[in-house]
């Protein structure tokens, strides 16, 4: 064994005797409230099973990667608990299990609003909007904004923070999960996820409750009067993308094509979230490799053409989902995967593009 794994070990058992071995329980945790949460905008979301949940004297745990782990003593909060190991919904997988909860502890007084779950919830783009922003409206389905002090989020970005002023949470302190790794709070506030509900994240995107798009339509895209930036027919440049999957090889080719044709050619992070929901209100048709950028669509009006550019072996739906939900036009370029290109994983072919337009 490495001496790397050998000290992590060691560190882990030694947190394990400070703060105990993390266990599951079917028995009743006598300090956990849970609420059913079956209405937003007197809409009956009863089937999915949703609930509010306040921990007192509880702690969470984050390895800032997968786990998010909501704990009672040393129960872990199953329901409560969040968890996505190789795209894998389980709560057996929950890192805590093996690990224990290794790193020091920070207290909070009051309570403290859960809304991280790992990587996909820092700056992503679709996973904020679609994850983190209707958990928010799932909350205060029950509660007040006014009770909401400390929220368990990393720091915000420009994005973010805009997209909180449009739900008006303004006065709230940030608990950095990637500083404080863990925590434990007076009342610790959790609400479950707003479509993770079984088998693998790709499954659950692809089938999307349609009331969070709803949501986003009339909670936050109907906040957006202005018409400052708007095209008719906009392509969506990857190539700002941190991530180097379904990014187009030839995408200068591509660009320089439908510029020809009078195409707006646009970098969805430099432009603010005002901006970006002005845009796709006004477009008339949309074509993007598949990203994070194409959440946009639950913006777009009906009718709206849209065309996914997507490598072969991803099975995310989740756009033409949105698609369907918004009644939009949808339409997808399945590309072979091309491996070991440092500018990409898709090759478009314009004959092939012309044939779409």
């Amino acid at each position: 064994m490495k001496l790397s794994l050998i000290y992590k070990k060691i560190i882990e058992n030694l947190f394990i005797i400070i703060y105990g071995k993390v266990i599951t329980t079917n028995k009743k945790i006598k300090n956990l409230s849970i609420t059913k949460l079956d209405k937003i905008n007197n809409k009956n979301l009863s089937k999915y099973n949703y609930y509010l949940y306040k921990l007192n004297q509880g702690r969470v745990f984050t390895n800032y990667v997968e786990n998010v782990s909501i704990i009672s003593g040393n129960h872990l909060v199953k329901k409560a608990s969040f968890q996505q190991i190789n795209g894998l919904l389980k709560i057996n997988k929950n890192v805590t299990l093996n690990t224990g909860t290794p790193k020091l502890i920070k207290s909070i007084n009051g309570s403290l609003l859960i809304l991280t779950q790992g990587a996909s919830g820092h700056n992503n783009y679709a996973h904020w909007m679609l994850d983190v922003l209707p958990r928010i409206k799932l909350l205060l389905s029950k509660m007040l904004i006014s009770e909401i002090k400390n929220i368990y989020v990393t720091k915000l970005n420009k994005f973010q923070n805009q997209s909180f002023s449009f739900l008006g949470l303004k006065s709230f302190k940030i608990i950095d999960p990637n500083i404080f790794r863990h925590v434990k709070a007076d009342q610790i506030i959790s609400v479950s996820h707003p479509y993770y509900f079984k088998k693998t994240w790709f499954y659950a995107q692809s089938n999307l409750p349609s009331w969070i798009i709803k949501f986003l339509r009339n909670d936050i895209s109907k906040k957006v009067k202005s018409k400052k930036k708007s095209y008719k027919r906009i392509f969506i440049d990857r190539s700002d993308s941190l991530q180097n999957h379904s990014k187009l090889i030839n995408n200068n080719e591509v660009i320089k094509y439908l510029k020809s044709k009078r195409y707006k050619c646009l970098r969805l992070t430099e432009l603010n979230l005002k901006d970006q929901i002005s845009i796709f209100k006004n477009c008339n048709t949309i074509i993007a490799p598949h990203g994070a950028g194409l959440t946009n669509i639950a913006f777009c009006k009906k009718n709206t053409k849209v065309i996914e550019i997507i490598p072969e072996d991803n099975k995310n739906f989740l756009f033409k989902r949105i698609s369907k939900i918004n009644k939009l036009k949808y339409k997808s370029i399945y590309l072979d995967k091309i491996y070991n290109n440092k500018n990409g994983d898709m090759h478009l072919n314009l004959d092939d593009l012309k044939k779409y337009l």
